[in-house]
């Protein structure tokens, strides 16, 4: 009887132990010093983009602080490739983004980034579908690496 008492506590004591440290791990994650709040709008992409940015800008400590609202808009055309046989498509990505400091509410940098993606045909509709959803997500990283480029220039 004492066995099975000994054996018991030993894995209540260790199901206590690991159930512990996986939860102290998961709540280091969460605060964020950063001296750069970014606001995007909700859908899919934008959601994407503010959360590369908040990546991105959460080591960044200044002694202001400073509201980032960003959008990321998509454009996409036929273009002709070098044998003008078939059409390639390429896809344009723009992120248009201001930078506000936070007390005086003055504007501080507003611009206006845009890089393009060409790809060829696919000849299924779902790689179509899956190719132009992992394009619009490279774009949103490239571009969200060149805002924040831009506003560490400035801040530093």
């Amino acid at each position: 009887m004492t066995n099975i008492l000994e054996k018991l506590i030993i894995i209540l004591s260790l199901f206590y132990f690991v159930n512990n440290c996986t939860n102290s791990e998961s709540q280091k994650i969460t605060p964020s010093y950063s001296s750069i709040n970014v606001d995007t709008p909700r859908d899919r992409y934008n959601s994407l983009l503010g959360y590369e940015l908040q990546k991105l800008t959460k080591n960044i400590i200044h002694n202001e602080k400073y509201n980032l609202s960003a959008s990321i808009k998509y454009n996409s055309q036929n273009v002709l490739n070098v044998l003008g046989l078939d059409s390639l498509n390429e896809i344009e990505g723009s992120i248009s983004y201001k930078l506000i400091n936070s007390k005086s509410k003055k504007l501080i940098k507003q611009g206006k980034v845009i890089k393009r993606i060409n790809h060829g045909s696919i000849s299924s509709l779902y790689g179509k579908n899956q190719n132009l959803n992992h394009m619009k997500e490279r774009l949103v990283k490239s571009l969200s690496k060149s805002i924040y480029n831009q506003i560490k220039l400035y801040l530093n």
